[in-house]
């Protein structure tokens, strides 16, 4: 049985919602930009939150002793740069968690960028987006904060950067720090997590975080969104890590690894035709769970 939504993507007045209830514990951080606000996590991490626009995107900024590391460089509305060099001086490692413009909006600002090894992650690295391929995502009431002075939305665009490919299995060595790579394909194929094993810390990417996750989506350079993939790639987080603490890179960041098992078996019900959905008028269907939502074709 269906019911019908407008939009099973961006909720309507979505930032009604705001803010988040998670904020309120932890600390705020000053630093230059506007468009973004930098939260404190334990373990030498800062969030970079756009709760500006829709997707409310988080990056990561990881210090370790000797290197730090940006786990994704957002949506290039605000100058992500500007926000790191207020946090650290260390030398910097660039990582993106998948190749969607709002996690590599300011890739172009760094030397150099890791990038999941996939044909289309390549393209996107060398050729960038094109204002066609990104401007929709801009539109109506997508965004709530003011623009920065310098961002101009009819010409947005994600340009291209110098980048490394890396593999599942791939360390980072922040100097007592080592964070591992994990292939985990579902929202798109080029998709990777991090395991901090020491301090038993997820960075998920967009695999997991409280919100609509997507497992619908479309590309004419072939990174889709492969339902049945995804069901698996949950299936092996949640055997896996389970007893971490996932950090997550959409709307609050953290959350209990135990919700892991609770998307794997979403997925099974979503296979199953176990569970009902509302359908939106491009066709999509929403599933709704505790704590989370599926969109699928």
């Amino acid at each position: 049985m269906s019911e019908m939504i407008a939009d099973a993507v961006q909720p309507k007045a979505w930032y009604k919602a705001l803010p988040r209830p998670q904020y309120s514990t932890l600390t705020k951080v000053d630093q230059p930009e506007a468009w973004f606000d930098v939260y404190k996590l334990d373990h030498d991490i800062f969030a970079i939150y756009e709760q500006g626009h829709f997707q409310e995107v988080i990056s990561y900024l990881i210090l370790g002793g000797e290197k730090a590391m940006l786990l994704d460089t957002g949506m290039g509305i605000g100058n992500i740069k500007n926000v790191v060099d207020a946090l650290t001086d260390l030398p910097l490692v660039v990582v993106n968690t998948h190749t969607h413009f709002d996690h590599i909006g300011c890739n172009h600002l760094f030397e150099l960028v890791h990038v999941l090894d996939h044909p289309g992650a390549v393209r996107r690295m060398k050729e960038g987006l094109t204002h066609e391929e990104v401007a929709d995502n801009l539109k109506d009431d997508s965004t709530w904060y003011p623009y920065p002075k310098e961002f101009d939305p009819d010409t947005y665009h994600i340009e291209p950067c110098n980048f490394t490919t890396i593999k599942e299995g791939h360390v980072f060595d922040l100097g007592g720090r080592t964070l591992t790579v994990l292939s985990t394909p579902g929202h798109s194929p080029d998709s990777l997590m991090l395991v901090d094993e020491q301090n038993k810390l997820l960075f998920t990417g967009d695999t997991f975080y409280p919100a609509t996750l997507y497992a619908h989506l479309d590309s004419h350079d072939g990174l889709k969104s492969v339902q049945s993939t995804y069901r698996q790639t949950m299936e092996r987080l949640a055997a896996q890590y389970s007893d971490y603490t996932l950090i997550c890179s959409h709307n609050e960041p953290l959350r209990p690894g135990s919700v892991l098992g609770q998307v794997a078996k979403a997925f099974a019900q979503i296979e199953n035709g176990e569970v009902d959905y509302q359908i939106d008028a491009e066709g999509l269907k929403k599933y709704t769970f505790d704590g989370f939502c599926i969109v699928t074709v």
